[in-house]
């Protein structure tokens, strides 16, 4: 009986390593006018609820990516953020407005302020703070999603 127990939990072990593992979050290259970054792509509400929060930093040319399915007035916050970002607010690949991101160390959102995109958008660029400075509404942007 102890052999086989000890045989049961091994072959539990095997099979565990062979699991299909959590896929990849996507990733995309957005040109925002001459400005390129690398950024993850968050496109499940799970991904877009969490962010960039937990981050000490955002790397310079990285970011995240928030595609929405359809247009409309959006809101963020910063709960368990450690760093400043910029954000660009996206409607029909174009730059509507940037806003600077204060963090907040909170990880209880309404605890948190929040940013309301100042019109209906269909996408949301986080990147490093200061790397849209300059960015002036009606930038062109461009969203490459990158192949597996």
């Amino acid at each position: 009986m102890k052999a086989r127990a000890i045989a049961t939990v091994a072959l539990l072990g095997l099979l565990a390593g062979c699991a299909p593992s959590t896929p990849a979050a996507s990733t995309a290259t957005v040109t925002v006018g001459t400005h390129q970054f690398q950024v993850q792509v968050a496109d499940t509400a799970d991904e877009q609820r969490a962010g960039l929060s937990g981050r000490a930093e955002v790397p310079k040319g990285t970011g995240m990516l928030f595609t929405f399915a359809g247009r409309q007035e959006r809101q963020v916050w910063m709960a368990g953020m450690q760093t400043r970002i910029d954000a660009a607010w996206i409607v029909d690949d174009q730059v509507l407005a940037t806003d600077t991101l204060d963090p907040c160390t909170l990880t209880d959102q309404s605890q948190c302020p929040r940013w309301t995109s100042p019109a209906p958008v269909d996408a949301l660029l986080e990147v490093p703070a200061g790397a849209l400075d300059g960015i002036e509404p009606g930038t062109h942007v461009t969203i490459r999603e990158d192949q597996p």
